[in-house]
């Protein structure tokens, strides 16, 4: 009988995250798991064999390719609609629910689906109805753990957003996630994606690649608003010897910004061409196979933009950067064409060193 007593008293006051096996929730859209879990790459660097149109296919695999999947929360309300305030779901990796995240339904909501978790983390959460006579109701609560590794954000009013974490690298340790965004413009984002993007995830600066063509906006500040760190650097795609000063203009800025502790999104007018070319440089001086490189890239087809890696532009970018260096060190021949573009080695180095971890 005591026994029982006990296991009655351990069960109602444990955390529901306590009492059940967590639940696992890949961030990746099907589509994504099946192109990564294709290794046609890994064993033909041959530019013409592409296998993207395989899954960038959206009557096979839905719309929204370029989205994460999600995590949905449901709930009965406790009062009428007209005496909520607010609702409030808070995300944490910290039980305690400290430095959280934070979301707001409707008021008439039962449902709301968080999106643009990091992988490979443990989330609690909460969600709570909070009424105008100042009280608060517990509306739903639990704990689940996220697991991918491409990154895409669904950022409604902006196209084709990814964080470039989650790669392999010749170097044994991945690129860190939430430091540094690629995206297509970041003009029209909604109020909810602004705040998920901007106050949730620190989004702190972005480089405006736009500019060199008459029909483009040509931007002196953020369309995100004074929070955010702007600049342009009105740059070509792929003509990697003529637009070197630009991409180092663009590279040396973002260092800076990192050193002043800022998230850093880089765009060009919808995410495949300029912003693809200074992504490619980026990742390979960070150590990125030729193979991750040529996936990330094709990404973007998932968005409806045809980029294939045997496209004209992309198929100039890793003959050139192999002519930098050693053969069999691809990262030493991105950190050579660096260099000799006029990129200091202390720069590169603490580029590494926040990237990776390493020195």
């Amino acid at each position: 009988m005591k026994q029982i007593i006990l296991s009655f008293i351990m069960l109602v006051s444990c955390p529901i995250w306590a009492q059940t096996s967590i639940e696992v929730v890949n961030i990746e859209h099907p589509a994504l798991q099946a192109y990564l879990a294709d290794t046609t790459y890994d064993h033909n660097n041959d530019i013409d064999v592409s296998v993207i149109a395989r899954y960038a296919d959206k009557e096979l695999y839905g719309p929204h390719l370029d989205w994460p999947q999600g995590k949905t929360l449901t709930w009965t309300p406790v009062a009428p609609t007209d005496r909520i305030a607010e609702i409030r779901i808070t995300l944490s990796e910290d039980i305690d629910f400290r430095d959280s995240l934070t979301y707001f339904p409707a008021t008439s909501a039962t449902t709301y689906t968080i999106y643009n978790f990091i992988p490979n983390r443990t989330y609690y959460y909460k969600a709570e109805e909070r009424h105008l006579d100042g009280t608060t109701s517990l509306l739903t609560s639990g704990v689940f753990r996220t697991e991918g590794q491409v990154r895409m954000m669904r950022i409604e009013g902006a196209d084709n957003v990814r964080d470039i974490g989650g790669w392999p690298t010749q170097f044994g340790v991945p690129i860190k996630y939430g430091k540094l965004y690629r995206s297509g413009h970041l003009d029209e984002v909604s109020p909810a994606s602004y705040h998920d993007f901007v106050e949730n995830w620190q989004l702190g600066a972005e480089v405006d690649l736009r500019g060199l063509f008459k029909t483009e906006p040509h931007l002196s500040a953020s369309k995100l608003g004074s929070k955010v760190r702007f600049t342009r650097v009105m740059s070509d795609s792929y003509a990697l010897e003529s637009q070197r000063k630009q991409y180092v203009r663009s590279l040396r800025w973002i260092i800076f910004q990192m050193r002043q502790g800022k998230v850093v999104d880089w765009h060009c007018g919808v995410g495949c061409d300029r912003c693809g070319t200074l992504s490619f440089l980026i990742e390979g001086v960070l150590g990125v196979s030729e193979a991750d490189l040529c996936r990330d890239y094709e990404l973007s087809c998932f968005r409806g933009h045809k980029r294939p890696r045997s496209h004209v532009g992309f198929r100039k970018l890793l003959p050139f950067i192999k002519q930098q260096g050693p053969a069999d060190n691809l990262a030493q021949c991105f950190y050579n064409y660096w260099l000799d573009s006029g990129m200091t080695i202390t720069e590169l180095n603490y580029l590494r060193q926040e990237m990776l971890g390493i020195k």
